[in-house]
């Protein structure tokens, strides 16, 4: 058993090297194909101004991400509203591990994701910037997603690492395994004594018994040859049937 799990280490140790060799060859390709869809111009559905308002019209089956340009790496303030044309505030997380901060280029500024919306109805919302100074975006992320995908690098890049992580973690805890009951020795279990069929049993009981005279054994010797001679009946069987016979004659 230690053996045959050593073995599928080995092959998931493997195809993890390979996946995650495969993700670090396509990184730099994928994150130059990434690149402009990080730019909020791209897929940016309203840009209001410090102290401004702006209508736009949002689709419940996608997400948007509202960004804001940070300053010296601070955190940029929210000061940001987007309420329905009923004036119920959009519904909205905050970002998530996966919300990153983006920069297109070294020399570009730093954008940061402050709010997540997740429109529960289609229609026209309105977006309010209350903060005195930078503007803010709403970015169709869904959308930049999706063409991100598209490119062969960056879906390179992400089932490596999605998948060679994974992989590489099983190898470890079945090497674990592994060795640990290498070091434990196998039991193997033997038959020492034959099965005895009913007659070998019943031979080995009168072998063992102290009577004093035999007991003839109920199976028949198969060595012994069989004697095809007519029985002869007894002479008192003869004798009933002559007494009978007499009887009836009167």
């Amino acid at each position: 058993m230690a053996s045959g799990v050593l073995r599928w280490a080995k092959i998931l140790s493997g195809c993890s090297f390979l996946l995650l060799l495969i993700a670090v060859m396509s990184a730099g390709s994928a994150l130059d194909d990434a690149e402009p869809y990080l730019d909020p111009a791209q897929f940016n559905e309203v840009f209001v101004e410090a102290g401004g308002s702006s209508t736009v019209d949002l689709s419940d089956d996608r997400y948007y991400l509202a960004l804001r340009i940070s300053e010296d790496g601070e955190d940029a303030p929210v000061d940001i509203r987007l309420v329905d044309s009923e004036g119920g505030d959009c519904p909205w997380e905050e970002p998530g591990a996966l919300s990153i901060d983006r920069q297109t280029s070294p020399d570009s500024p730093i954008y940061q994701t402050v709010r997540l919306y997740l429109p529960g109805d289609s229609g026209t919302y309105t977006l309010h910037n209350d903060a005195n100074e930078g503007g803010v975006w709403i970015v169709d992320d869904y959308a930049a997603q999706s063409e991100m995908l598209a490119s062969p690098f960056v879906l390179l890049m992400m089932v490596g690492c999605c998948l060679g992580i994974p992989f590489g973690v099983v190898a470890l805890v079945l090497a674990i395994v592994g060795w640990t009951k290498k070091g434990e020795p196998e039991v193997e279990a033997v038959a020492q004594t034959p099965i005895m069929t009913t007659e070998e049993i019943y031979r080995e009981y009168n072998r063992v018994s102290s009577d004093d005279g035999e007991v003839p054994g109920p199976f028949m010797d198969s060595s012994r040859p069989v004697s095809e001679e007519p029985v002869e009946e007894p002479a008192e069987i003869e004798e009933a049937e002559s007494y009978w016979k007499d009887w009836d004659n009167g």
